[in-house]
C-alpha cells in the first residue's frame, strides 16, 4: 500500500539511515518515555520539541524550553517560537541528528521497532513500516548486565560507552572472587551495539562451552567466568531508571555487614550511610538487624532500629537510599531508589482553624525524574501543597506515598532522601561558597566522613552548580542567582533524590530565573524528583508538568505546561491566573481538570497499578518532629561545627568584629570624661557620682552584651529551621552561641574593667578588682543571653531592636540606681527582683566598699526613731555616728563635712565669781569680778554658739549624708557575692530555658 507522508531521517554510525513517519499528528520529541519520539541521551530534556503539522505538506518545529537547545540547520532555536521546516532541513537535539524530508509516496507494510538510544545517534532495527492511525509510541532501551555469583544477583545498568569487569574495586563492574582476575573483561560500545572483550584474563570468558575473546552480544547472552559466575546481557523497555537489584542468600552466612566502607559485604556508596552501618547476624535460628550507632538510622518497616531486631519474612529493611527485602527462603533483595522515587498524592486535604480548607482532596502523580512546577492564584495554596507533599506540614487526611509506601509514617526513614529549599537564602552570606557548603556537609553527612570524602563531595555539588570559579567568594559577593545555586547545593550534599523548592526564582531578574531554571531541569535530568512553586511563567515550558491551583487548593489543572495553555484558552500563561480568578469558581475549575483528559492520563492511569497501602482515616495528623529520631552528628560535634562556623562567620565578618572589638575601648573612654578620678575619696569624693558610675557599669554591660545578640538567631531563622529538619539539636545550636558569647563577655568586661581602673581610683586591691571582673562579665554575659532570647522570640530582624528596647527599660527603670527599691509598689519590687542590673549593681557597691563601715556599725541598724535618742556618750561607741564618724568612716565625700571644731574642745564657761563678800571693803573687788564674768560670759556663750553650730551642724551633715544613702541603698552595702553571682546565674538559667522552649516551639509553628 502506498501512503502519502513527510518523514524524519535517523543517521546510523554505520552510515545507514533509519526512518520516522510523519502521518500528520502531534509528534512530541525527548528523553521522557511517554513522548512520541524517544531519544535516550542524557543531553537530550525529558520534553525537548515538537512537531506539529501544519496545512496539507508542512511541519512546524518548536523547542520546549529545552536546556540544551533546539538547532535547525545549525541555527538555535528561540523556546516557544515555531519555525516552518523546508525539506532537507537538518534538525540536532542533544547529540542526535534527523533530517526532515518533505512529503512522498513511501510504501508500508512492516512496523517500526523500537529506538536504543545508545551512542549519539538513534535508529531502528526496519527502514519500511507500517504507517499507523497516530505517532508511533517508542521507548527507550537500557542494556543490562545481570551478575550471577554465588553471594546472588545483580543487575547493573551500561550506562557507559566503556565499562570495565573484574575484581579490582575500581572497575566499573566489580566482581570480588577468585576466579575473576583483576581486569578480566571489558563492554565496549561499537556501531549502536555492545561487544565483550577479555582482556588476557586467567579463566577468560566462555559462551555456551567455547572460550572466546570477543563477542557481539545479544539480548539473553550469557557468558561464563570459571564456574558459578555468569554475566547475561538483557535490553529493558522502561520510561523510567531501573534501580540496582542484588540478592543476597544468607543461607550459608551467620553475618553480613552493610555500610560506606568496601569493606563490608554490601557497600552503599551514598553520602548518607555511614561507615559502617548495620549488621544481620543470625541468633537462635533467625536472622537480627542492629544498627551500628550510624548517623542516619537504619529502618525496618518504617520504624528505627534500636538495639538489635529480628527479621520476619518481608520485613523492609531502608538504609539511605537503598531499601531490602528479607524473603522467606532467607534471601536479601536490594533495591538502589536514589534517583528512582515517585511520589503520588492520593485524596491529600488540609483542613485548619474553625474548618477553613486549605487543600481539597488533591491527587496527583509524580514519576521519578520529573520536574513539576506548582503555581496558582493567590490563596491556591501552594506552600501547603508543597509541605504536605514533603511530610513537613502533613495534610490531615489522605496519603502521600513515596515509591508505594505512606510518606508520613515512614517520614524519618525517607528523611535523608528530601532536599528542601525555602524561600528564603538558608546559607551564611559572610561565609565564602565552599566554606558554606563544607559547613553543610559537616552537619548533613555521617559524622565517620572523613575530610578527604566532605571535601570531594562539595567540589562534585561545586561542579554541579557551576560556582568552582566562584568557590572561594563571599556568599554575600554572589549575585541573586549564584546565592540561590549555594541554597541549592547545600541541600544536594546528601544526593536528596526529593528535591523541594518554594519560590526558588522569586525576586531573580528574568535571565538570572532562566539560569535557575535550566539548572533545576539538569538536576532533575541528572536523576531528582523536583517539585518548585513559582510565579515566573517565561520558563514554565522548561518543567515535564505544571499544576495549577485554584482558590481554596483545588487543582485546576495538572499536565504538560504546553498543553496548558490551550486547556485554558490563553494566548500567554501568565493569562492563566486572571482566567482562573474570574472566569469560573474553584470549584467548577476543579470538576471540569477532573472531567479532563489530563486527569485520566496524568492521575488516574497512573495510580491505577499502584499498590496501596492500608489507609486509616485520620481526622488530624500528628507533625513531624525536627530532629525527633534523627541523630546525624552527636550533640558535642554538632556543638563543634557550629561552633566553628560561627567562628568562621564572625572573623569573615571584619566590620562587625572591629566594632565589637572597638565597643568596649570607646565606651571605655567616656570614664575618663564622666566621672571625677577621686569619686570614692571620703573627703573629695561624691557618693551620688560613686552610685552613678557602679550602676553605669553594670547597666552598661546588660545593654553591650545583648545589643551583640539580639540578632544572632533572627538573622539565621530559615537556616536554623532546615537545619531542625535534618537533625540539628537545639542545645548545641544555643550553646554554640552562648559559648562566644562568653568570649566576647571575658573580653569586655577586662576592657570596662580596665578603663575603669585608668580613669578612677577604685578602692580595694587584688581581689575587689578580680571581684568587680567576675561581676561585669557576668552581668556581660547574662545581656548576651538577654539579647539571645530576644533574638529568638523577634518574628525578622527589624522587630528584634524595638523589643530589645523593650527588655533593657526595665533594666533602667527597676535595677536599683536610679530610683531606690523603697519607692517602687510590689510589683515594682518583683521586677527588681528580676532585673540583671539589680544584682550586679549591688555586688559592684558592696565590692567598691561604699557603706560597708555603716552597714557593720550596730547603731545604724537601729530604727531611725532609736538611733536619734541615742546621747552624745553612746554615739562615741558609734563608728559612723557623731564625732568619731569623720575618723573612722569610710564613705564617698564624708570627710567633705568635716569641720575643725568638731575635734576642738567645747568652750569653757567662766568661772562664777560667787557670792557676794560680808566684808565692805571687798565690794568693789568682787563687783569688778561680777563685772568681768558677766563680759567673759557674753563672750562664752557667743563662742559656744558658734561652736556649737558648726560641731552639730558638721555631725548632722555627715549623718544626713550617710542617713539618705543608707535609706536609699543601704541594702546595697553589704551583700552577699555568692548569694548575688547566684542569682545572676539563676536569671541566665531561665533565660535560657526559655529560649531553649521558644526554640522548640518553632518545631510545630
Amino acid at each position: 500500500m502506498i501512503q502519502s507522508s513527510a518523514r524524519l531521517e535517523i543517521g546510523r554510525r554505520d552510515g545507514s539511515k533509519q526512518e520516522f513517519l510523519l502521518n500528520g499528528d502531534v509528534v512530541r520529541i525527548g528523553r521522557a518515555g511517554d513522548n512520541n519520539l524517544v531519544l535516550s541521551e542524557s543531553n537530550v530534556s525529558r520534553y525537548h520539541a515538537q512537531l506539529a503539522p501544519q496545512g496539507i505538506s508542512g511541519y512546524l518545529l518548536t523547542d520546549l524550553g529545552s536546556s540544551t537547545g533546539t538547532f535547525v540547520n545549525n541555527a538555535r532555536l528561540a523556546p516557544s517560537q515555531p519555525r516552518q521546516l523546508k525539506d532537507g532541513d537538518t534538525i540536532r537535539i542533544g547529540g542526535c541528528e534527523l533530517r526532515f524530508c518533505g512529503v512522498e509516496e513511501v510504501t508500508t507494510g512492516a512496523t517500526a521497532t523500537q529506538m536504543t538510544g545508545i551512542g549519539t545517534t538513534v535508529g531502528f532495527e526496519a527502514t519500511n513500516f507500517a504507517a499507523p492511525p497516530q505517532a508511533i509510541q517508542t521507548q527507550i532501551v537500557t542494556p543490562i548486565l545481570r551478575v550471577t555469583t554465588p553471594a546472588g544477583t545483580q543487575d547493573i545498568p551500561i550506562v557507559k560507552n566503556q565499562m570495565t569487569i573484574g575484581r579490582d574495586p575500581s572497575c566499573d563492574v566489580p566482581i570480588n572472587f577468585p576466579q575473576v582476575s583483576s581486569r578480566h573483561a571489558e563492554l565496549v560500545e561499537r556501531q549502536g551495539s555492545y561487544t565483550i572483550v577479555d582482556l588476557g584474563s586467567r579463566n577468560g570468558l566462555l559462551y555456551q562451552g567455547q572460550r572466546i575473546s570477543e563477542r557481539r552480544l545479544m539480548d539473553g547472552d550469557a557468558i561464563a567466568i570459571g564456574s558459578g559466575i555468569t554475566l547475561t546481557f538483557q535490553t529493558t523497555a522502561t520510561d523510567q531508571v531501573p534501580s540496582i537489584t542484588h540478592q543476597l542468600n544468607l543461607s550459608n552466612r551467620n553475618n553480613l555487614t552493610i555500610g560506606r566502607d568496601e569493606q563490608n559485604d554490601i557497600a552503599i556508596d551514598h553520602p548518607t550511610v555511614s561507615r559502617y552501618h548495620a549488621r544481620i547476624s543470625r541468633q537462635d535460628g533467625t536472622f537480627a538487624i542492629a544498627d551500628l550507632n550510624s548517623s542516619n538510622g537504619t529502618f525496618v518497616n518504617g520504624k528505627r532500629v534500636s538495639g538489635s531486631q529480628s527479621l520476619r519474612p518481608e520485613d523492609t529493611i531502608r538504609i539511605g537510599p537503598t531499601r531490602f527485602v528479607f524473603n522467606v527462603d532467607e534471601t536479601l533483595v536490594s533495591f538502589n531508589e536514589e534517583g528512582n522515587l515517585r511520589l503520588d498524592a492520593v485524596n491529600l486535604t488540609k483542613v485548619v482553624g474553625k474548618g477553613t480548607t486549605l487543600l481539597d482532596d488533591i491527587s496527583l502523580s509524580i514519576l521519578p525524574r520529573e520536574f513539576i512546577v506548582i503555581a496558582g492564584v493567590s490563596g491556591g495554596g501552594k506552600s501547603t501543597l508543597l509541605d504536605a507533599l514533603n511530610g513537613f506540614r502533613p495534610a490531615t487526611s489522605g496519603m502521600v506515598l513515596v515509591n508505594g509506601e505512606d510518606l508520613y509514617k515512614n517520614f524519618n526513614a525517607y528523611r535523608t532522601e528530601l532536599g528542601y529549599v525555602p524561600q528564603d537564602d538558608i546559607i551564611h552570606k559572610e561565609l565564602t561558597v565552599k566554606q558554606a557548603l563544607d559547613f553543610a556537609a559537616q552537619l548533613r553527612m555521617p559524622s565517620d566522613t572523613t575530610p578527604g570524602e566532605r571535601q570531594k563531595r562539595v567540589q562534585e555539588v561545586l561542579t554541579d552548580l557551576e560556582l568552582l570559579q566562584r568557590q572561594d567568594v563571599p556568599v554575600k559577593a554572589l549575585s541573586g542567582g549564584q546565592r540561590k545555586r549555594v541554597s541549592i547545593g547545600v541541600e544536594l550534599i546528601t544526593k536528596p533524590s526529593l528535591f523541594f523548592l518554594d519560590e526558588a526564582t522569586s525576586g531573580l531578574d528574568p535571565g538570572t530565573e532562566l539560569q535557575i531554571m535550566k539548572l533545576l531541569r539538569k538536576l532533575s535530568d541528572q536523576g531528582r524528583t523536583i517539585l518548585l512553586i513559582t510565579h515566573a511563567t517565561k520558563n514554565v515550558t522548561l518543567c515535564d508538568r505544571v499544576v495549577f491551583l485554584a482558590k481554596g487548593g483545588r487543582v485546576a489543572y495538572f499536565g504538560p505546561p504546553a498543553e496548558a495553555i490551550d486547556y485554558f484558552g490563553v494566548e500567554e500563561f501568565d493569562q492563566i491566573y486572571g482566567k482562573v480568578e474570574h472566569e469560573l469558581s474553584p470549584e467548577e475549575w476543579q470538576q471540569r481538570f477532573r472531567n479532563s483528559r489530563h486527569y485520566h492520563k496524568y492521575v488516574l492511569e497512573r495510580q491505577q497499578q499502584l499498590q496501596m497501602p492500608q489507609m486509616a482515616q485520620r481526622s488530624h495528623r500528628a507533625k513531624q518532629k525536627p530532629g525527633s529520631t534523627i541523630k546525624q552528628v552527636s550533640a558535642w560535634q554538632q556543638f563543634i561545627i557550629l561552633s566553628r562556623r560561627n567562628l568562621a562567620i564572625l572573623m569573615r565578618d571584619r566590620a562587625g568584629l572591629f566594632l565589637m572589638g572597638a565597643i568596649a575601648p570607646i565606651l571605655g573612654l567616656l570614664d575618663f570624661v564622666t566621672w571625677q578620678r577621686n569619686v570614692f575619696d571620703s573627703k573629695d569624693g561624691n557618693a551620688g557620682q560613686a552610685i552613678t558610675m557602679l550602676f553605669a557599669a553594670a547597666l552598661i554591660a546588660v545593654i553591650v552584651g545583648s545589643l551583640a545578640t539580639m540578632r544572632e538567631i533572627v538573622k539565621e531563622q530559615e537556616i536554623y529551621r532546615r537545619e531542625r529538619m535534618i537533625g540539628l539539636k537545639i542545645l548545641p545550636y544555643v550553646m554554640s552561641k552562648v559559648w562566644i558569647g562568653i568570649i566576647i563577655a571575658l573580653y569586655q568586661a577586662a576592657i570596662f574593667l580596665l578603663f575603669k581602673w585608668l580613669a578612677v581610683e577604685l578602692p580595694g586591691g587584688g581581689t575587689e578588682l578580680f571581684n568587680m571582673y567576675v561581676t561585669l562579665f557576668l552581668a556581660t554575659l547574662a545581656g548576651m543571653v538577654m539579647g539571645l532570647l530576644v533574638s529568638a522570640i523577634s518574628p525578622n530582624q527589624n522587630v528584634a531592636p524595638l523589643l530589645t528596647i523593650i527588655f533593657i527599660v526595665p533594666q533602667i527603670t527597676f535595677g536599683g540606681g536610679m530610683l531606690p527599691v523603697d519607692t517602687f509598689g510590689p510589683p515594682g519590687q518583683l521586677i527588681n527582683r528580676m532585673t540583671i542590673t539589680k544584682w550586679s549593681f549591688e555586688s559592684l557597691v558592696t565590692i567598691a566598699g561604699m557603706g560597708s563601715d555603716i552597714a557593720d556599725d550596730f547603731y545604724w541598724k537601729l530604727s531611725e526613731k532609736d538611733r536619734k535618742k541615742q546621747t552624745s556618750e553612746q554615739k562615741k561607741k558609734s563608728q559612723c555616728l557623731g564625732a568619731r564618724m569623720f575618723k573612722s568612716c569610710e564613705f564617698p565625700g564624708l570627710v567633705a563635712k568635716y569641720d575643725p571644731v568638731v575635734d576642738q574642745k567645747e568652750p569653757q564657761k567662766p568661772a562664777d565669781p560667787g557670792k557676794a563678800p560680808s566684808d565692805p571693803r571687798k565690794l568693789d573687788d568682787y563687783e569688778k569680778k561680777v563685772d568681768k564674768y558677766k563680759k567673759d560670759v557674753d563672750s562664752w556663750q557667743k563662742k559656744y554658739s558658734e561652736w556649737k553650730g558648726k560641731y552639730e551642724g558638721a555631725i548632722k551633715s555627715a549623718e544626713g549624708l550617710v542617713e539618705r544613702f543608707k535609706q536609699d541603698y543601704g541594702g546595697a552595702f553589704k551583700v552577699s557575692l555568692a548569694s548575688h553571682w547566684s542569682m545572676l546565674g539563676i536569671i541566665m538559667a531561665v533565660m535560657f530555658g526559655i529560649l531553649f522552649g521558644v526554640q522548640k516551639r518553632k518545631d510545630i509553628v
